[in-house]
Parts: structure tokens; C-alpha cells; sequence
């Protein structure tokens, strides 16, 4: 943990906290929703392979989440791995035993510190951080209309997917009849900024990715992903035509839309180094409270990895930190934590964001 102790805080002057993980980078680190389903010659020889298997592909999808795509070549496969090193744990659900047969959906927790050390060695960026959940509105359009709520396979699809842990997470509205009642697909397609600006508000997001799905009697599977932010608009189109069905077309159509997505955060927020700089910078606070959920904010900011408080008042305090990462990418970090890192004639200065 970061986190000073505050009863101390009030008393000392020098206090230094060194941390071993980043307090919140366990997010990456995990991997929900892996379906298993494997069958050998004994329930118990099934249900260890299939344990394995899950860790295998956990560690794999956690791997990719963490690097830049062009470096992949760079790693090793993940044969080459001793899974086991790297697995700190994991949970079992709907499970399902037969006689020779085993199926279950796994949840593993993967060491932060183990992994980022061993991908380090092979020279390769690393994106620990997350970026600000954007609002996925899936809406399909097939034979039967504009689909944007209730149940169908491209909403279905999207539910499968573990859409929290990614570097760039997605949130999945409820769908209930708040939402529709809200807004209907047509106004969501045109992108209607002020139903668009309640969504946001009722999730807790500033942007917005329609992903329009849209099936065609050839076969044909066309999906245009449009981007709604407050500083950026962009549209992703991809194209699938052949045989199979429009269901199984869209698994990949998902999977390219949340690699590209991670993609994009990856590419501003991957760290080369686990090099560390230093910053010093003034909190200012009015009561004991408010340093309290500074302190607290500083705790959710992941590039950093050391924190000392050198000088400390009743109204303010001076804090020095050790980060990785780039000053940019620490503003940032700072930023998606609810501080604001500005640099004043009088030193660096850190504030709490104002929510209006």
C-alpha cells in the first residue's frame, strides 16, 4: 500500500511508504469468463487438464493485454512458460463433471509484480494501467429491425466477454427499462448528444462506443464502431463475409474491436522501464478529510511506487514521489485518479479535479 498511516501523518514530519504492487493493478492482472470443456480418461485426469488449460489461456490473454501488439514476436509462447509461477489464484463456477468429462468457467488472478518482471526481460513495453471505462451500446440491425436492448447474439456476444479487465474496459449498460426508456437504437446511431450525455451520467462515463452490427441476408456481417467523446470522435469499420453464421462472425468481429480499443490506450500509456524518477509536489487541503481522499487518490495512481511526505502543515502537506513512466503518463494517471498535476512558479502543485 502507498497509504500512509494518517494517525501518524499528523505527527511527522518525514514518513516514507515504499509499496510492492500498485494498488489497483490487479485488474489487469485478472481474467474472468474462461469456458473449459475438456474430456480424458478420468474425471479427475479431465478437470486437471482442463485447470491447466484455462491458466494457460488466462496467461496468454493477460500477456497480450499487457504488451504492444508489435512486440509480441519479442515473447515467448506460452508453452515456453511455467504457468504455475505466475498464478496467484483462481475461482471455479458451473462447474460440470462426467464420467470422463469436465466443464467449468474459471476466474484467474495473476501476479502483477512476477509477470511485469519476467515480460521485462524481454525488453518490451508494459501497460499496467487501465484507461477511463467507456459506455458500450451494442445495436444490432437484421431482418428484424433495429435491435438496441433486450436479448439477441450481438448483444449476447458482448456479454461473454470479460469487458472490466482490459486496458481500455468497456461497461455494458443494464439494459433494463431505465435505459430503453432513455434512449431507443435510433437516437444511440445518430449519436443524440443529450440522451447520449444521461447515459453517461447514470454510468459514470464520458464516452460512448456504439458498436452497430449490421446482418445482411448474402451473409454478409458489416460492423462500424462509432466513437463519441468529449475531445474525440472515430469510427472503426470491418467487414466479414463466408459461410458461417452471423453469430459466429461476430465472436471475431468483438475480439477486433477490443483489441483495437486496447490497442489505442496502449499505445499512449505503455512503460519501457521500471526506471524511476522523482517528483515533488504541494497538497493543499482544508481539514483532515479532504487529505484523507487525496491521499487515497494518490493510492489509486499506479505509476506511482514510492511516496514520502517531507513537509506537513494543518493545511497543506509536500509530497515526494518515485514513479515509472513518462511525465505525461503520470499526469494522466494522476488525472484518471481525480488529481490535476500542474506546474506553478512556486513548484508542482497537485489538486483535486472539480466535478461539476
Amino acid at each position: 500500500m502507498k497509504k500512509p498511516n494518517l494517525f501518524l501523518l499528523l505527527g511527522a514530519l518525514v514518513l516514507v511508504v515504499a509499496i510492492g504492487l500498485p494498488a489497483f493493478a490487479g485488474n489487469v492482472f485478472n481474467v474472468e469468463k474462461i469456458s473449459v470443456d475438456v474430456t480424458a480418461g478420468s474425471a479427475s485426469d479431465a478437470r486437471a487438464a482442463a485447470l491447466l488449460d484455462g491458466q494457460k489461456r488466462g496467461l496468454q490473454t493477460v500477456i497480450r493485454r499487457l504488451t504492444l501488439r508489435d512486440e509480441w514476436p519479442k515473447l515467448p509462447t506460452i508453452e515456453q512458460i511455467e504457468v504455475e509461477n505466475f498464478v496467484e489464484g483462481f475461482r471455479v463456477s458451473d462447474e460440470k463433471t462426467g464420467r470422463n468429462r469436465y466443464l467449468a468457467t474459471l476466474s484467474v488472478q495473476f501476479k502483477p509484480g512476477a509477470l511485469s518482471r519476467y515480460l521485462r526481460n524481454y525488453e518490451v513495453a508494459i501497460t499496467e494501467s487501465q484507461a477511463p471505462s467507456v459506455l458500450l451500446l451494442p445495436v444490432l440491425e437484421d431482418a428484424e429491425g433495429l435491435q438496441a436492448w433486450g436479448e439477441n447474439w450481438w448483444r449476447q456476444g458482448w456479454m461473454a466477454r470479460d469487458l472490466d479487465n482490459n486496458p481500455a474496459p468497456m461497461t455494458l449498460p443494464l439494459g433494463g427499462i431505465d435505459d430503453s426508456t432513455l434512449i431507443g437504437a435510433e437516437d444511440i446511431l445518430i449519436g443524440n448528444p443529450m440522451k447520449l450525455g444521461e447515459l453517461n451520467a447514470r454510468y459514470g462515463t464520458d464516452t460512448v462506443v456504439v458498436a452497430h452490427a449490421l446482418a445482411d441476408v448474402t451473409g454478409q456481417l458489416g460492423v462500424t464502431a462509432y466513437i463519441f467523446g468529449p475531445s474525440e470522435a472515430d469510427v472503426i469499420v470491418l467487414t466479414y463475409r463466408g459461410a458461417k453464421p452471423h453469430a459466429e462472425m461476430a465472436e471475431q468481429a468483438i475480439d477486433a474491436l477490443i483489441d483495437d480499443l486496447n490497442d489505442r490506450w496502449k499505445r499512449i500509456a505503455a512503460v519501457a522501464s521500471d526506471d524511476m524518477l522523482e517528483l515533488q509536489a504541494k497538497l493543499t487541503f482544508g481539514d483532515l478529510p479532504t487529505w484523507r481522499r487525496q491521499l487515497a487518490r494518490l493510492d489509486e495512481a499506479n505509476l506511482i511506487r514510492k511516496m514520502s511526505i517531507v513537509e506537513m502543515t494543518a493545511n497543506y502537506a509536500y509530497v515526494r514521489f518515485s514513479y515509472i513512466g513518462s511525465l505525461e503518463q503520470l499526469s494522466s494517471n494522476l488525472h484518471q485518479a481525480g488529481l490535476h498535476l500542474a506546474q506553478t512558479e512556486n513548484g508542482w502543485q497537485l489538486s483535486e479535479k472539480q466535478e461539476y
